[in-house]
């Protein structure tokens, strides 16, 4: 089994969803995104009255879930400026691969879901990515 701590080099890249079209009134109410060939290290931030979870697989197939618990935390679409860190794969048999789909609403009674591939995102290459560790 392959693992991070074997590998010779670790990359990280940071990734932003520029331009999500999102119409009038509408606000971000969840996503789903899927990264093959590399693992979620960080979400940079996770807003108050969301529920959030990462399956960060041993395959190194990695899911991110996202919801609102309350419709007073919906999000405009810029929340999606540097919000994850991933690490890629060394070895990867696979190309490095996001894709998913952002859940918008106006109403909180309708979602529309918008999909997104790896066209729709910028990955910022060969980032520091500094380890925080909780206090002993």
């Amino acid at each position: 089994m392959r693992t991070g701590a074997t590998q010779p080099h670790r990359q990280f890249v940071l990734v932003s969803l520029p331009a999500i079209h999102i119409s009038a009134g509408e606000r971000v109410v969840g996503f789903d995104f899927e990264v093959t060939s590399g693992r979620i290290a960080q979400i940079t931030e996770i807003p108050i009255g969301w529920n959030t979870s990462v399956d960060n697989d041993a395959s190194w197939n990695t899911k991110i879930h996202a919801s609102v618990l309350v419709a007073a935390a919906a999000l405009d679409g810029p929340s999606f400026k540097d919000f994850a860190v991933i690490e890629k794969e060394g070895i990867a048999e696979s190309p490095f691969e996001i894709k998913g789909k952002i859940v918008v609403s106006a109403d909180f009674s309708k979602v529309r879901e918008i999909q997104v591939g790896m066209e729709d995102f910028t990955v910022r290459e060969n980032i520091q990515f500094l380890k925080s560790h909780a206090s002993k």
